[in-house]
């Protein structure tokens, strides 16, 4: 008898020290879950970050239309994007345009506020005519939702706005000069390429 008494308050003491070990100490933190989801949907990538090496990115989002038209879906996601792209550029100019003007050091404000918005207007249209769909696009299976990634390369956006730039500046010759020898200088270059278009 007194051995099997033994034996139990062996066991329990076995369990007790096994539960108040486990209950001790710090539980190690859930690790975290940085995959893209779509209204809680495992998504690819691209429809929580656009971004493709080399291009500038937009992301365009439609809803499925009442006609169930997917081909019409296809061309808002596509304007959308394309919208995105567009104001993406506008800031680009515009902060372009604040780099270039202080590194300058010259000419009126008015000048170069009527340049840049030149400039913005000029290149949101050609990178509009030049921008496509970058990779597949991905239609949400519980919402119907089509996401499609559109871009242009950076190479072709910092060409197009070398030409913007030169178009617009040439309608004040002296800044079309300072332009030129600030181009000379390799000043353009660098402020394109700090503006993310290198």
């Amino acid at each position: 008898m007194q051995k099997s008494l033994l034996i139990t308050l062996a066991s329990l003491s076995l369990i007790a020290a096994v539960f108040t070990g486990c209950n001790e100490g710090p539980k190690p933190a859930a690790e975290a879950d940085f995959r893209c989801y779509q209204d809680g949907v495992l998504a690819p990538d691209f429809t929580c970050d656009p971004f493709s090496s080399g291009s500038i990115t937009a992301l365009g989002v439609a809803k499925m239309n009442a006609g169930n038209d997917k081909a019409y879906q296809r061309t808002e996601a596509m304007a959308s994007a394309r919208d995105a792209l567009a104001r993406q550029m506008e800031v680009k100019v515009s902060n372009l345009f604040k780099k270039y003007k202080a590194t300058t050091g010259s000419g009126s404000a008015a000048t170069f506020d009527a340049s840049s918005s030149d400039v913005s207007k000029q290149l949101a249209s050609q990178t509009l005519v030049g921008s496509k769909q970058i990779g597949r696009s991905w239609r949400h299976p519980k919402t119907n939702e089509l996401f499609i990634m559109v871009g242009i390369s950076t190479n072709e956006v910092q060409d197009k706005m070398e030409d913007a730039v030169k178009t617009s500046f040439k309608n004040d010759q002296a800044m079309y000069q300072k332009f030129l020898a600030e181009k000379a200088n390799g000043e353009l270059s660098r402020e394109l390429e700090k503006a993310g278009l290198q």
